[in-house]
């Protein structure tokens, strides 16, 4: 029995593998480590390193990007002339990981959240930047995309339900937040967890941003709380109008892009009652929400910070690549 378990264990593993380098086929910067089912968003890493041409005069060089989805002894044994450990989950409960491969001697570059400066193997690049901007981002479209997302265009309180909530698992403090805004009014939830709620599926097609247009406030609680650990939830909530109900990122999501002050902050496992207060009150009064809401979003000179992890990534990859 044991051996059929064994067996069929690196058959599994082979066939997910299989699967990664057919999802990436395109690029030169092969997906390994990954477990589908995949995401366009995905394949942000091999499109930056093709769209900027950082391989065109190796053509040979064979490159992969790993993340955690698999063994460590798996990322050892490919044989890529180039290895980039791509960290987009928090680690800090990930003992096997929570070191992002900086010890392994075959990784050439490690990406993730966590603010390390004393390793020149490692940069950090935010998660949300992967998930919800372009790879082939130019300063002046980020510069573009916050100047239009700043503006008071797109934010309403009419025609707007009270909130919203995406959430495939859940825990104790997510049920709190739930319940606790439940008091207000119904919390609309397309996701698996707490379903009550149909419209993104059947109304808007999966478009998380299109349903989003439609609530005043939308519940963004990341997965796990760790300093620097800000997903892409609370660009979405951005980008839909809407006023974001955020616990995680140590409660302070990249002070130096997002506008903190119109950002209402859950605290779990505490007395959220002025919480509750001053989302009752936004609720119920058209010019208190409006105000609230139509707050600028990004910091002064947020595009710069943004633009900023672009030029390191690249430069970054340039030195590595020159000495490959």
């Amino acid at each position: 029995m044991k051996t059929i378990d064994t067996i069929f264990y690196y058959w599994n593993l082979y066939q997910l593998h299989r699967k990664g380098l057919q999802f990436s086929k395109a690029y030169q910067a092969k997906l390994y480590n990954w477990f589908p089912p995949f995401f366009e968003q995905d394949l942000w890493l091999p499109k930056f390193i093709e769209g900027r041409g950082l391989l065109k005069d190796k053509p040979k060089l064979k490159a992969g990007v790993f993340t955690i989805c698999g063994p460590k002894w798996a990322v050892r044994l490919q044989p890529c002339d180039l290895k980039i450990f791509f960290a987009r989950e928090n680690l800090s409960f990930r003992k096997e990981w929570h070191d992002f491969m900086l010890n392994e001697p075959s990784i050439d570059l490690s990406i993730g959240f966590d603010d390390i400066r004393d390793n020149p193997k490692y940069i950090h690049i935010p998660f949300w930047i992967t998930w919800a901007l372009d790879p082939m981002e130019t300063y002046e479209s980020i510069k573009g995309k916050i100047e239009k997302w700043n503006l008071p265009v797109g934010k309403s309180y009419n025609n707007r339900k009270f909130c919203s909530f995406l959430c495939s698992h859940g825990d104790k403090g997510r049920e709190m937040m739930f319940n606790d805004l439940s008091t207000i009014a119904k919390v609309d939830s397309c996701g698996r967890w707490m379903h009550n709620d149909d419209s993104l599926k059947k109304e808007y097609s999966d478009d998380k941003v299109r349903w989003l247009k439609n609530y005043r406030f939308n519940l963004t609680p990341e997965n796990s709380n760790a300093s620097g650990y800000v997903t892409e939830k609370l660009l979405e909530a951005i980008q839909g109008g809407c006023v974001p109900i955020y616990w995680g990122g140590s409660n302070k999501p990249e002070p130096n892009v997002f506008n903190q002050n119109a950002i209402i902050f859950f605290d779990m496992g505490k007395d959220n009652n002025d919480v509750l207060r001053l989302v009752s009150e936004l609720n119920s009064d058209e010019n208190k929400y409006m105000d609230f809401a139509c707050q600028k979003r990004f910091v002064e000179g947020a595009e710069d910070v943004i633009w900023g992890y672009y030029e390191s990534l690249e430069i970054k990859l340039k030195e590595i690549i020159a000495n490959l």
